[in-house]
């Protein structure tokens, strides 16, 4: 992957069978939006998630002289490849990974954006839009590993080193993406409910 600035705009550029440029507008790319206090957690999260984004990119960097011409880019529920292309779709899921992740980041560090599902006491707003920030950002690494291991599992399918995902891949991923938001709401919304 490179990387340019200029003046005007921000430039990434993946090298693939078909190059695809991204262009930002550097005004959009560094605006100053007001930002919560972030504790040593919050800021291991961030930090952490980083860390697997750009390890995905070095990984497939490293590797990809060395991938076949054709990678799964699609499996079905039994974890079977069951659509391929070529090894340029390897870029994909680090490409749309980074993507996500700089914008749920970016909610994740603006606590008034933080719709709380329940009506807490105004002394208590943020604590909980911090709280729900938390888990945003916890999300966002989960997210982010999960898409990590796909990479990993695609180009050890590709190279022949296994023949599908794990057959517990799916059912840990759901259940990390839809249980992280239970533990941190569902305590919540019963005190608040005990309270009214």
């Amino acid at each position: 992957m490179q990387f340019w600035v200029s003046n005007e705009i921000i430039i990434f550029r993946v090298p693939t069978a078909r190059s695809v440029s991204i262009f930002l507008p550097r005004k959009v790319a560094f605006m100053s939006i007001p930002k919560s206090k972030k504790n040593p957690l919050d800021i291991l999260l961030e930090i952490t998630g980083m860390i697997v984004i750009l390890g995905c990119f070095v990984f497939i960097a490293s590797n990809y002289q060395d991938l076949p011409d054709s990678l799964p880019r699609h499996y079905g529920l039994d974890g079977v490849p069951d659509a391929y292309s070529a090894k340029g779709i390897i870029w994909v899921l680090p490409i749309v990974g980074l993507i996500l992740y700089m914008v749920i980041g970016l909610v994740s560090n603006v606590p008034s954006m933080i719709n709380i599902p329940f009506k807490p006491n105004p002394e208590k707003v943020e604590f909980y839009q911090k709280k729900y920030c938390r888990m945003i950002r916890v999300l966002n690494v989960v997210m982010v590993c999960i898409f990590a291991f796909l990479t990993y599992q695609s180009i050890q399918i590709g190279i022949g080193a296994k023949s599908q995902l794990p057959q517990y891949f799916s059912l840990v991923a759901i259940t990390l993406l839809l249980g992280i938001p239970l533990i941190f709401v569902i305590p919540d919304l019963i005190k608040a409910r005990k309270q009214n």
